[in-house]
């Protein structure tokens, strides 16, 4: 681990020197950042003539198909489109593919210095104060012209797209029949109820409070732009409204952080909101966050049983995933 540190230095450093154009650039104090679909890092970028830097550097995992979360590229674009929006994202110092120097996908972000509430740091009164902001945040997002920045995000995706590439996670002999439970009924109720006329726009994928970080007083930066998308907007309020909801899980362990509950996002989406939301839409919503999960469950699950990726944390949430299938099935009644 240490030798490839190493390279990963030595090459960052050719980066810098060959971005900024200064001979004398260096980069140093390489930390391992967090994260399950590329490689991130925390470093410092020295130059004689200027201040010190703490940077962070992406690199998508060796040997796979640059596609979805692991397009570092495509996720540096989606950013560096936002700059000009009310969503606080990370900026994008530099990004590309170029063969010289990782052998793979890279992009560069300023470090910001922010916490997440899901490591639970306020009083509960402040909690909930900031995760309404992240709301009104994440609201910002969804009125965002997405017309404009279909190159980096793609042409829209609809709910029946949406529901067909997770048939690919769910339709396998080898899932555990007691962990799919209701699922494939689940997916029937929500193929026969799908919202006509979705409200279209640039869509997170993955907005959950591990996701945002805040300073004492607002969110600073939304970050992993993995999955995010074009497509119907309320599939992020549906998918934190989901993680807010102690009826879709069986607890062990520590209990997740929930700021606020389902009832108070919707409030606090509807009152920041440039736009009409109808509750009954987003019951359809949390109803698809819970099955889209479950299914992930279910199939990340079969990978660390059969060796394929190991993570034994699945086993922990696959715990959950019969009661978020029915919870689903709630929501549709």
């Amino acid at each position: 681990m240490e030798s490839s540190n190493s390279d990963t230095v030595t090459q960052l450093t050719a980066l810098m020197r060959a971005k900024t154009g200064d001979a004398q650039a260096t980069a140093h104090t390489l930390e391992t950042l967090p994260g399950h679909a590329g490689f991130s890092f925390s470093f410092v970028l020295e130059r004689p003539d200027a201040p010190a830097r703490k940077l962070v550097l992406r690199l998508a995992p060796p040997g796979v198909k640059i596609a979805g979360p692991a397009d570092i590229v495509r996720q540096a674009k989606i950013m560096a489109g936002l700059r000009d929006t009310p969503v606080p994202v990370p900026r994008v110092l530099w990004y590309g593919d170029e063969p010289g120097f990782f052998g793979r996908p890279y992009s560069v972000v300023e470090f910001l210095e922010g916490v997440k509430l899901s490591d639970a740091p306020f009083a509960p009164d402040k909690m909930k104060t900031l995760a309404r902001r992240g709301i009104a945040m994440l609201a910002a997002l969804h009125a965002v012209d997405w017309e404009s920045r279909r190159d980096a995000f793609g042409e829209p995706l609809s709910l029946a797209e949406e529901l067909t590439r997770l048939d690919y996670l769910l339709d396998r002999p080898t899932l555990d029949p007691q962990v799919v439970a209701r699922a494939p009924e689940l997916r029937e109720r929500l193929r026969a109820s799908i919202p006509a006329t979705p409200r279209i726009g640039c869509v997170h994928g993955d907005f959950q409070w591990a996701n945002v970080l805040f300073n004492d007083d607002r969110p600073i930066a939304l970050i992993d732009w993995e999955i995010a998308s074009i497509g119907p907007t309320l599939i992020d309020l549906g998918w934190v409204s989901f993680f807010a909801d102690p009826a879709s899980w069986i607890e062990v362990g520590e209990p997740r952080v929930r700021p606020l509950t389902p009832d108070e996002i919707l409030s606090a989406y509807a009152e920041a909101a440039a736009f009409a939301v109808k509750p009954d839409e987003v019951r359809w919503f949390r109803a698809f966050a819970g099955y889209r999960f479950g299914v992930i469950t279910c199939f990340n699950l079969m990978l660390h049983r059969r060796g394929k990726r190991d993570d034994p944390h699945w086993e922990e949430i696959a715990l959950s995933a019969p009661r978020m299938f029915e919870r689903g099935l709630e929501l549709l009644d």
